[in-house]
């Protein structure tokens, strides 16, 4: 009996799908690409300013991953895996290219219908998502990684020390920095 007639194969554990996909099975490896493609886009997206760049760096990362899925050791979880590798990725195309600030739709919430009914709510928010994107995007990168990491993909300082390769406390002390200097420089939303 193997994994796919036990649950879906949408629904295996990472461990079987990097196992089904060490032995070719490209599906496995789409059901990876599905789970953690979106939370890579997330990040690279907030790292880089060129939308090209964002694209080159997801395709990149999930070649990489392909080609180096035999020697992953499992140390570390597939999802810190993958984005160690786009983070390498990202320093990669930085060096070619100097980041630029962007503007970047993902931040920004639906509006609700508090909001479509108070046209000052809808405009400050706005206004503060475009302040929120311009303090990240000159925030240095390790400072901007940790907090995007952290404080929207959710990851553990364990997990974004490892991916950036620090200890937890240096993940949470560039975490510490990159809060304080947004708190400053978004004062008059508080």
């Amino acid at each position: 009996m193997t994994a796919r007639s036990v649950i879906g194969i949408a629904d295996a554990p990472d461990d079987v799908l990097r196992t089904a996909a060490i032995l070719g099975d490209r599906e496995a490896f789409e059901v990876i690409v599905l789970r953690y493609g979106p939370q890579l886009y997330r990040y690279a997206r907030r790292m880089l300013s060129a939308e090209g760049d964002v694209a080159d760096v997801m395709q990149e990362t999930f070649v990489a991953a392909w080609r180096q899925l035999e020697s992953f050791r499992g140390a570390s979880s597939l999802r810190t895996w993958l984005f160690a590798i786009c983070s390498r990725k990202i320093i990669d195309t930085r060096r070619v290219k100097r980041a630029q600030p962007i503007d970047d739709k993902l931040l920004q919430a639906l509006p609700d219908s508090t909001m479509l009914a108070d046209p000052f709510l809808a405009a400050s928010s706005r206004a503060f998502l475009n302040a929120l994107e311009e303090a990240l995007a000159e925030l240095p990168a390790r400072q901007r990684a940790t907090w995007v990491m952290r404080e929207i993909e959710v990851m553990t300082f364990p997990e974004i020390a490892q991916v950036l390769q620090l200890s937890p406390d240096g993940a949470r002390g560039h975490h510490h920095r990159a809060t304080a200097t947004l708190r400053i420089r978004l004062r008059r939303w508080q």
